[in-house]
């Protein structure tokens, strides 16, 4: 065993163990989730049915409003660990433990030094929406990945040209992962590389990105919007931009709430952000290539959210990247600059690199295991279980039929079922209600419903059977 390489890359096995527990511990032990995991996951589910990897549908309908990446990522991970919590939520709990390293490696070439890419990990990895979102079958933390890996890249490519193709295609990873918010990272591609992108010699490397983020990108974007005539307004407006308009960009609203929200997603990290960016900013260390970068990511992320009134928590999950580096850029500056400061006045010998990493990491450390301390009951489930929707929803499958859903949990009836569903609140106005359903002229009909919900049966005197139920739902047809 070489002891040496383990000593050199102690730091990589520490986070590998602490950030693979968090993220993988009862990984399956919940089930899937309305709307966004069961829904995603029943649409990954239809490709491996379908075989069709480009036209994707929810419930018999088609479904474009983001594009396919992760969606293909789940296909996969159900291709070669079945159909089930754990491979749904596989791809974001394992992109999601890259990018604590990736993370890592982008403050080190930004500082050169080890120990704030340590703290931008920890500082990462300890947020606890990130933490939330890693752990379930989103698209948020591959999002995060693709954003960081395109990131790394670019400054790679600053430094030698050669790596812009790989730049581009991390960014059409990027833009492949939701809807249009990636694209601001090519004002980040632009900063880093704006010396490079000038340069006749580098014209090839250029070209080659432009073929490789188009042989990525237009593929999918052009099926779809050939076929569906809506494509563009759903997927840009709709999703995309959330209905709007361009003056709207320049009017804050809602900037408190969007900053609570925030402060919920990093918890104790927030104010220490407050903290250290401002102290970059009075101290002019936004002068420093490195600080200006991390204030323009953090800005072009952050800034659309505050001109929303639409923002959710979990739309800011983007905004924890630059927020964790510069917390562990601003904290390490400061504590440096504090033991010069201090060295001034004391006649004992003190090293000052020596012991601003020692504070420094003693400082993150601690808020790292408070803050993970605190939260893991919130992302931990303290027992495997199968909650009533979901298990009303795999009874609800072995009745012949015309499914319907009498509530409004319609991923998980979809997910667990593996059946299309009929909504009777989005049925017709003839069969809007569970009365109207069952004194309608469909046929064949199997409703889940609230099992207090069938008296309403009973005082319409309207017979009915009861197929199956559970402590919260039953499952009923015409006798």
């Amino acid at each position: 065993m070489n002891f040496t390489h383990i000593r050199k890359n102690i730091v990589f096995y520490l986070l590998l163990l602490a950030f693979g527990l968090l993220f993988f511990y009862r990984l399956d032990y919940s089930t899937l989730a309305s709307w966004d995991e069961a829904w995603y996951g029943s649409i990954a589910r239809n490709i491996l049915k379908t075989g069709s990897w480009f036209l994707l549908t929810f419930n018999g309908k088609p479904y474009f409003d983001h594009p396919p990446l992760g969606f293909w990522l789940m296909a996969i991970s159900y291709k070669l660990f079945g159909i089930n919590e754990f491979s749904t939520r596989l791809p974001s709990a394992f992109l999601g433990l890259v990018s604590v390293f990736l993370i890592f490696t982008i403050a080190y070439e930004m500082t050169k030094k080890k120990v704030v890419g340590l703290a931008a990990s920890l500082i990462l990895g300890t947020c606890v929406w990130y933490v939330i979102r890693v752990r379930s079958g989103n698209l948020d933390a591959i999002f995060v990945f693709f954003y960081l890996l395109t990131v790394f890249f670019a400054m790679r490519s600053a430094k030698n040209f050669r790596w812009f193709p790989l730049t581009a295609l991390a960014f059409a990873g990027l833009v492949l992962s939701k809807t249009i918010i990636g694209i601001s990272a090519i004002v980040l591609i632009g900063i880093l590389n704006l010396r490079q992108l000038v340069r006749v010699k580098n014209i090839p490397y250029l070209l080659a990105g432009g073929i490789l983020f188009a042989a990525a990108v237009l593929p999918w974007y052009y099926i779809n919007n050939k076929i569906y005539s809506d494509f563009y307004y759903q997927h840009f407006i709709v999703i995309g931009t959330r209905e709007k308009k361009l003056s709207s960009f320049f009017h804050l609203v809602k900037v408190p709430q969007t900053l609570f929200y925030l402060h919920m997603g990093v918890r104790k990290w927030y104010y220490i952000w407050i903290a250290a960016t401002s102290y970059l900013l009075l101290t002019f260390r936004f002068i420093k290539k490195q600080v200006f970068f991390l204030l323009s990511w953090t800005f072009i992320v952050l800034y659309p959210f505050l001109t929303s009134e639409k923002t959710e928590l979990w739309h800011l999950i983007p905004v924890y990247v630059p927020l964790s580096l510069l917390i562990a850029v601003g904290l390490y500056d400061g504590i440096e600059r504090g033991m010069t400061f201090v060295k001034g006045f004391i006649a004992v010998p003190l090293r000052i690199s020596s012991s601003t990493k020692i504070v420094f990491l003693a400082i993150v450390i601690y808020i790292s295991l408070i803050q993970s301390s605190r939260f893991r009951h919130e992302v931990f489930a303290a027992s495997k279980y199968v909650s009533d929707e979901p298990d009303i929803a795999k009874k609800a499958a072995h009745y012949p039929g015309i499914l319907f859903l009498d509530d409004d949990f319609l991923p998980v009836a979809v997910f667990y079922s593996g059946r299309d569903i009929r909504q009777v609140a989005y049925e017709p106005e003839d069969k809007k209600s569970l009365v109207k359903l069952f004194q309608s002229d469909e046929k064949n009909i199997v409703v889940i419903t609230r099992y207090w919900a069938v008296k309403h049966l009973d005082e319409a005197h309207i017979g009915y059977k009861v197929l199956d139920g559970n402590k919260s739902f039953s499952i009923i047809s015409r006798p």
